[in-house]
């Protein structure tokens, strides 16, 4: 027998000793595999709850400034150097309280000499009087022309108007001094005293201002919001401190702004910051948290407890939070709370914990 032969004999020896002993091998590990025990899964829990009629509000956070519901500054119509001013900053003042004196010895001069001229007028004027009701006297008897009479008339109302219109200019003189005593136009407190005494005061110049105790808030909002109205509740921390009392119709830096009147004082000083919360919404139905709700991309859904089975529900969401969610219609079965992701994969477990299925389903 050649070498060759010897040698192919040997390999074909060894690979058929190779293969029995593979085959041996394999059926032995089939075998633990066929006798082995299966793992135990793992139970996972979820809660399940049964829908209810209740109310569900629908907030929304703004940002907003606290600012006195009134203010003014304080201006003279007519020039002149303060003489005195009768307040301090952050007094409390009432209406029609004098705050500040501006120098009115100019026109208390020219009232004293219009005064002294129409002492005068008067006495010219009743000397007319005089000679006019005599020499009516003189023109029924003849002893007057009718031209001197009607002269003498003249005369008469010249001299009448002159004490007229000199009375008028002493009374817009007096009334001018009205001018130069600046007064609170409504209760308030002084924000800040802008010129002092010996100060000019011109005229538009503001000399003080002051603003109402009472006060407000404004905050801005997008235009293409819709849902700001006037007479919307507005809360501070779950407490309500107010309405919404005015939309305005002009933008602030290309915002729109509303006004809320308050029903609650504020205890902070103007232009503070304060988040508030506009109550949009708020309506009764079928109240559910977010966390039994499944989004996908036909629709809405939720996971309905039946027969000891999970069973996805679709639902039509009306109103939602932050928090919750109002349905059209209530499911009539337990519904399960957990996330997302969890209700997706529910009906494919056998082996779940229900907590509070004994109270929600019998």
């Amino acid at each position: 027998m050649s070498k060759r032969v010897v040698i192919t004999i040997l390999v074909v020896l060894v690979v058929a000793g190779v293969l029995y002993q593979g085959k041996s091998l394999l059926n032995k590990r089939q075998e633990e595999i066929k006798n082995a025990k299966m793992p135990l899964i793992k139970p996972i829990s979820v809660k399940v709850v049964t829908p209810k009629i209740q109310e569900l509000e629908t907030k929304v956070s703004y940002l907003a400034t606290l600012q006195a519901d009134k203010s003014i500054k304080l201006s003279t119509k007519l020039a002149g150097y303060i003489k005195e001013v009768l307040v301090n900053d952050s007094d409390i003042v009432k209406k029609n309280q004098l705050l500040v004196k501006i120098d009115d010895s100019e026109i208390l001069s020219n009232i004293s000499s219009l005064e002294a001229t129409l002492a005068s007028y008067v006495s010219d004027l009743n000397l007319a009087k005089t000679i006019y009701n005599r020499n009516i006297k003189l023109y029924k008897i003849g002893g007057l022309s009718k031209e001197m009479l009607e002269n003498s008339k003249v005369a008469l109302n010249l001299k009448s108007a002159r004490v007229k219109a000199t009375k008028e200019k002493i009374e817009q003189l007096k009334n001018q001094l009205k001018y130069l005593q600046i007064r609170a136009p409504f209760d308030g407190i002084v924000d800040k005293v802008l010129l002092h005494e010996g100060d000019l005061a011109a005229t538009a110049r503001p000399i003080i201002s002051i603003s109402t105790k009472e006060k407000k808030l404004i905050f801005t909002f997008p235009p293409e919001v819709t849902y700001i109205k006037k007479g919307l509740k507005v809360f501070s921390k779950d407490k309500e401190i107010g309405i919404i009392d005015i939309v305005n119709t002009n933008a602030i830096g290309g915002l729109s702004s509303a006004e809320v009147k308050l029903t609650s004082q504020i205890a902070k000083p103007n232009g503070s910051q304060i988040e508030i919360l506009v109550l949009t919404a708020n309506k009764n139905g079928c109240k559910v948290s977010k966390d039994a709700l499944i989004h996908k991309k036909d629709g809405i859904y939720v996971m309905v407890y039946k027969d000891k089975k999970f069973t996805p529900k679709r639902v039509d969401v009306i109103l939602e939070n932050s928090m919750s969610a109002l349905l059209k219609e209530c499911p009539k079965e337990p519904i399960a709370l957990a996330p997302e992701t969890k209700l997706a994969q529910l009906p494919a477990y056998s082996n779940v914990n229900v907590i509070g299925a004994k109270n929600e389903q019998k």
